[in-house]
């Protein structure tokens, strides 16, 4: 192969070089065909030059063409083009461009649990609102160890004090006039809703009245000072009492209507409605500073048949809502005059000998 290399390469050499003195060579072509030849590659390429940028060559349009008519110039059509991809590397592509495509989003009860925005009511371009998560059971446990769970619950002023304080004290006979006019079921402009501060500052002031009182009261049926011994034991009694009936009755009651399925009343209801029937017994503390048991007696027990009227008649409503067998409304009705009835002897017996 290389020695045919070698001899084509002579013989082309030999077809332009003068042979001199030796005889002429039978490979060598005339000199008019040696020049044709050199100018053959120049003119091949100037040949496709023109043909690149030349005018493609008219042809003559139909005579129905509406525009020019019968002598309209109308140009070839290019060859078609084959559809589908002919690069073989663009066909290696579009197994690895479907691969790593992007999946489609999930759709169903899983996509509509994870969506986070909400459509306003009035519709329009409104902004989004986020829902707020769903609390596990560890946070909805450790939320009432929290001071962010209970600040709105004591966001109020003394004027809404002073109002509840003589709504209870003056309304407590009318139906569900506490609960819905005075306190409020739904946070507004003129209801505050439930609060705990005034259960909590009731309860203290209470307390206090009630070690204060039961020592005087004492003090002033002693026939001698000699006699009369403080009981400084009362303080811790009336805090025991108060506060137990105040706000574990109330959650006792709440647990117990949650089991029954009578769902109309939350906590705050219950104990916002023991605290406030605390109030009668404020007045009544200093009226039975009188050394007499009889008015002791008749003092306490009108105390007590207001707070009691002050509860019934504000939740027997909302249970009676949520009864729907009507046959569960009655016992519980029944075990908040019992405790009331308790609470009576206790204070009696206990505070005024």
């Amino acid at each position: 192969h290389s020695c045919f290399v070698l001899f084509n390469v002579a013989m082309m050499n030999s077809a332009t070089v003068d042979d001199g003195d030796f005889p002429p060579n039978p490979f060598r072509s005339p000199p008019q065909q040696q020049q044709q030849q050199q100018q053959q590659p120049y003119q091949h390429h100037q040949q496709q030059q023109q043909d690149f940028f030349s005018t493609p060559t008219p042809t003559q349009a139909p005579a129905s063409d509406p525009l020019y008519g019968a002598g309209a110039p109308t140009f070839a059509q290019p060859p078609p083009v084959a559809s589908g991809p002919t690069n073989a590397y663009a066909m290696q592509q579009q197994p690895m461009q479907q691969m790593m495509a992007p999946a489609p989003l999930p759709t169903g009860a899983m996509d509509a649990n994870a969506q986070t925005r909400a459509v306003p009511a009035g519709g329009g371009d409104g902004q989004q609102a986020a829902v707020a998560p769903r609390q596990t059971c560890w946070q909805a446990c450790t939320s009432c160890f929290s001071m962010d769970t209970y600040k709105s619950y004591f966001d109020i002023d003394t004027e809404d004090i002073v109002k509840r304080l003589q709504s209870a004290l003056f309304h407590f006979y009318l139906p569900d006039k506490f609960r819905t006019e005075t306190i409020g079921v739904q946070r507004d402009e003129n209801h505050k809703g439930p609060d705990l501060y005034g259960p909590l500052w009731i309860t203290m002031t209470l307390v206090f009245f009630m070690a204060l009182s039961s020592n005087m009261s004492a003090y002033l049926r002693a026939s001698s000072s000699q006699e009369f011994e403080y009981d400084i034991y009362h303080l811790a009694h009336a805090l025991t009492v108060l506060f137990f009936f105040v706000f574990v009755i109330p959650a006792a009651f709440w647990f117990m209507t949650q089991l029954l399925g009578m769902q109309a009343l939350q906590m705050v209801d219950w104990i916002c409605l023991y605290g406030y029937s605390m109030v009668p017994y404020l007045p009544a503390s200093v009226l039975c500073l009188v050394p007499f048991h009889l008015w002791i007696w008749i003092v306490l027990a009108l105390a007590t048949v207001i707070s009691v009227l002050l509860i019934i008649r504000n939740v027997a409503a909302p249970l009676l809502g949520t009864d729907a067998q009507g046959n569960k409304t009655a016992p519980i009705l029944i075990a908040i005059l019992v405790d009331h009835l308790v609470l009576f002897f206790v204070l009696k017996l206990l505070f005024y000998k």
